[in-house]
């Protein structure tokens, strides 16, 4: 899925960070790798797994930059990520993947080693009416979570 499909179906997205801190609310929370994995499982059960989908920039990194990603990942790891890979010609706009807990396992170990930090977005509101989020892993284990401004 390209960005501009995401945007489609409703995600909070935008290119750089200062951006999304001028136009949406935030929060910053910092979960380790556990904490984060169940978080965003939760989540993802209460916005539906249809409306959960992560950016995930490893198949546009040098292969030098790949590999040093590919250290921290075991072996069924590496596997799926093979599974989930675009054709090559489909590479350079197609970053966007459901979030299956495969891959939030591999995106929480990522960012809590700070190798390789990704997104998660939750494009529709869950049945309890939660808000569209999107949240940004980031250094020190830290996730800004973007909401729409509430009118007050």
């Amino acid at each position: 899925m390209t960005t501009a499909e995401l945007q489609d179906k409703g995600a909070i997205w935008f290119a750089r960070i200062t951006d999304g801190l001028k136009q949406y609310a935030d929060v910053k929370l910092v979960m380790d790798e556990k904490k984060a994995f169940t978080h965003f499982k939760s989540l993802k059960k209460e916005y539906g797994a249809e409306n959960a989908y992560a950016d995930f920039y490893y198949f546009r990194l040098d292969p030098d930059a790949r590999e040093m990603v590919e250290e921290l990942l075991d072996e069924e790891e590496r596997s799926y990520l093979g599974l989930i890979a675009p054709a090559p010609d489909e590479s350079e706009k197609e970053i966007i993947f459901p979030l299956s807990d495969r891959l939030l396992r591999i995106l929480v170990k990522l960012n809590a080693a700070e190798m390789l930090f990704s997104t998660i977005y939750f494009v529709q509101p869950d049945p309890a009416g939660r808000a569209r989020t999107t949240w940004w892993g980031n250094y020190e284990k830290e996730y800004i979570c973007f909401r729409d401004r509430q009118d007050t």
